[in-house]
């Protein structure tokens, strides 16, 4: 399926696209809100500004993925591979990232409050400005170092040994 065919789709009221493959996809400002993408391939897609709050991409593949300014709020996002992927200012308010691989992600100013990170691996992630209030980062792989507390907003957050930082 490509990019004109899975929009042509949704806006007819489809919303199950689950393991399609829109590997590099070009997907920018695309309005996929609600839709279950669970499973598919988006290697590589530009997702940048797009509407995906509600939506389920648990399973997916967004290796590479660019999802810069992507609206993610609500979304599931479980077993997911967010790997090198770019999430630069994305809304991720209250999003499930369990168990997802976010190594190598860029999430720079991104916000993650209230969002379930735990048992996901952030390994050299760029925390930078990240909005982590109220987030579970119970058990995630993580080097503390990536998180500076002066520019990392953590109030309220499940750290990676269980204790809340205030």
């Amino acid at each position: 399926m490509d990019a004109e065919l899975l929009l042509r789709r949704y806006g007819q009221g489809e919303r199950n696209f689950r393991e399609v493959n829109l590997s590099g996809a070009i997907l920018w400002k695309a309005n996929l809100s609600g839709a279950d993408l669970g499973g598919a391939d988006l290697v590589g897609a530009d997702l940048s500004e797009a509407n995906l709050s509600g939506s389920n991409l648990s399973g997916a593949n967004l290796t590479g993925a660019n999802l810069r300014r992507a609206n993610l709020t609500g979304a599931k996002l479980i077993l997911t591979s967010l790997r090198g992927a770019n999430l630069e200012r994305s809304e991720l308010t209250k999003a499930s990232l369990e168990r997802s691989d976010f190594s190598w992600a860029n999430l720079t100013r991104a916000n993650l409050s209230g969002a379930d990170l735990s048992r996901s691996n952030l390994t050299d992630a760029n925390l930078q400005a990240t909005i982590l209030r109220g987030a579970n980062l119970k058990q995630a792989k993580l080097k503390i170092s990536q998180i500076n507390p002066t520019v990392v907003d953590l109030g309220w957050t499940i750290m990676p040994d269980g204790t809340i930082h205030e």
